[in-house]
């Protein structure tokens, strides 16, 4: 029945065409954006806890005057913007509130206090990287380039690869044609969808050159380093994606759990960080 269903709805395109209301609701698969990397960059400091067995806290939580110490530092830096602390009962509560299956499993000693905060320029990341390498009580930072696909799309939606590892893509290799096919039908069709990229490994490639080519350039300050020694794999290692822009950013949880559990996906994932570390590419 369905399938008689697709083929009068392409009968009744091909007879009397598609309005631009439709073409609207039924958005075309697009190639990445052509354009320069987004100016900026990010910062995440995890805290000091007990047992942590990081090497600079020795297993002891951060003093009380320790993070005051960190407050005070990044607030004195003129480069950065959107300083947020979270507490552990903060992180836990978020936490608890996304997956309620975790209530009783995890508590307040599994969490870590975090600072977080953005850069106006990425040219400021070696002096900012050196300001929070020096501070103590500090178990983990990273500081890393704004991700590409920020404000370009909300969704990320993982397809297998040959190389996947995790499941439910382990060993299966790469998503089909037919697969990729009906991932795109769901996404044309589903109210919301604004635009949807699909990002071919070459893509991929690209942004994951960028960014160690990027973060080279934090490690090894210096006119000397230009990020030529980022790193690199065949072309088939990367994934590929398709991203996707909604009209209100409200709708990210619904389009991740219809994505989930269709054969040739790993899963959706919001578009965050992990863009940023190339971690999807």
């Amino acid at each position: 029945m369905f399938r008689v269903f697709l083929a009068f709805a392409a009968m009744t395109v091909l007879l009397f065409g598609t309005s631009a209301a439709e073409a609207d609701r039924f958005p075309e698969i697009l190639a990445p954006p052509v354009g320069s990397w987004p100016e900026g960059g990010q910062f995440v400091i995890l805290l000091c806890t007990e047992g942590s067995g990081s090497d600079a806290c020795g297993d002891k939580e951060t003093t009380p005057a320790q993070r005051r110490a960190i407050d005070q530092v990044l607030r004195r830096l003129p480069r950065i913007k959107d300083l947020h602390y979270k507490s552990k009962k903060e992180a836990l509560d978020e936490m608890l509130e996304d997956s309620p299956d975790l209530i009783g499993i995890i508590d307040e000693k599994d969490m870590t206090d975090t600072f977080s905060g953005r850069l106006h320029r990425w040219s400021d990341a070696p002096a900012v990287n050196s300001a929070i390498k020096a501070l103590p009580g500090i178990a983990f930072f990273k500081v890393i380039p704004t991700p590409f696909w920020e404000d370009k799309a909300d969704v990320n939606i993982v397809l297998c690869s040959n190389t996947s590892e995790a499941e439910p893509c382990k060993g299966r290799g790469k998503a089909t044609a037919g697969e990729r096919a009906a991932i795109e039908t769901l996404l044309r069709s589903m109210k919301g969808v604004r635009r949807i990229y699909f990002a071919d490994q070459a893509h991929n490639m690209w942004v994951s050159k960028k960014v160690e080519a990027l973060v080279s350039r934090v490690r090894n300050p210096g006119p000397q380093s230009r990020g030529d020694d980022a790193k690199s794999r065949p072309l088939d290692g990367y994934y590929e994606n398709y991203y996707v822009k909604l009209d209100d950013p409200a709708l990210i949880p619904s389009i991740m759990d219809r994505v989930e559990g269709m054969p040739g996906t790993w899963g959706g994932v919001e578009v965050s960080v992990l863009d940023g570390l190339g971690i999807w590419s």
